[in-house]
């Protein structure tokens, strides 16, 4: 009853803000959100209900499933395979989204505390033409990124720094989108409350500069346009749950707060209602 009790309380806290929530992750923030447990092997399925908000009003649902293995002593693999679905005024996307495969290497520390290196990619396995609709709709975003970062983690503390290294422009017919880089800091803490593991985080992704569109004055021509204010900084709170349903197999659940929002949403990762659920099987 009290684990039930903590897990109401914790959905109360954050649901009345998360109408203003935003989750906008081109793949920067799997650095620092890997396992902190040494488990063998993992796997994980998670559903997201997400809403962009105005002016796109475009619902999102997200099912991802994830693998993780300790290799060797000390380093871990993980690959994500998300699905995704988008509605909206204009029409409708769904499919295999972007995988992201990294790597985590522990290279100093003790039980209490240590200093990881983490380097990874985001693959484009996702479409961006379903529908001949734009960008924002896709579950892809049609560039092979690359990933690299460094955690540190000491008793309950998490500390984190990502970058995210665009690998060019998306093949999508209307809008032929470039990113900016993008630099991610994250810190976070975890506690315990009767059965459940409970986390709170706040993650800052600075846009290191403009993206880029086809000049909608000129369509069909490969003349691009950089899109003011789309060098953003956001800053968003996330809270996290996690429970126990067996030794092996534990309930997790999210929610999103924004500090500091975006308002420019190009490749369609903003969302003004982010919530989670998933499921954690360890072997």
């Amino acid at each position: 009853m009290k684990a039930l009790t903590a897990a109401i309380f914790l959905l109360m806290i954050f649901l009345p803000y998360v109408s203003s929530a935003q989750c906008s992750d081109a793949g920067v923030c799997s650095i620092g959100g890997m396992e902190r447990e040494e488990l063998p092997i993992h796997l994980s399925l998670g559903y997201g209900f997400g809403a962009s908000g105005d002016p796109d009003d475009i619902t999102f649902h997200g099912v991802q499933l994830e693998a993780g293995a300790l290799v060797l002593p000390g380093s871990r693999i993980s690959v994500q395979v998300p699905w995704v679905a988008a509605d909206g005024p204009l029409g409708s996307a769904s499919g295999i989204g972007d995988v992201t495969v990294l790597w985590d290497q522990r290279i100093l520390g003790d039980y209490r505390g240590w200093l990881s290196l983490q380097v990874g990619g985001k693959f484009a396995t996702g479409a961006v033409n379903e529908g001949d609709l734009p960008q924002t709709y896709q579950p892809g975003l049609g560039t092979n990124d690359l990933l690299l970062g460094a955690a540190y983690t000491y008793d309950s503390w998490l500390v984190a720094v990502g970058y995210q290294l665009v690998g060019g422009r998306s093949d999508n017919e209307v809008t032929r989108l470039e990113r900016g880089d993008d630099l991610l800091g994250r810190i976070g803490y975890n506690t315990d409350y009767d059965e459940f593991d409970l986390g709170l985080e706040i993650l800052a992704i600075k846009r290191l500069s403009e993206s880029s569109v086809r000049d909608p004055l000129r369509p069909g021509e490969d003349v691009f346009v950089s899109v003011p204010d789309s060098d953003h900084l956001q800053v968003n709170i996330m809270g996290k749950a996690s429970y126990p349903l067996s030794q092996r197999l534990r309930l997790n659940l999210l929610a999103a707060v924004p500090i500091l929002q975006r308002d420019v949403n190009l490749d369609g990762r903003k969302r003004a209602l982010t919530l989670g659920i998933g499921a954690r099987y360890r072997l």
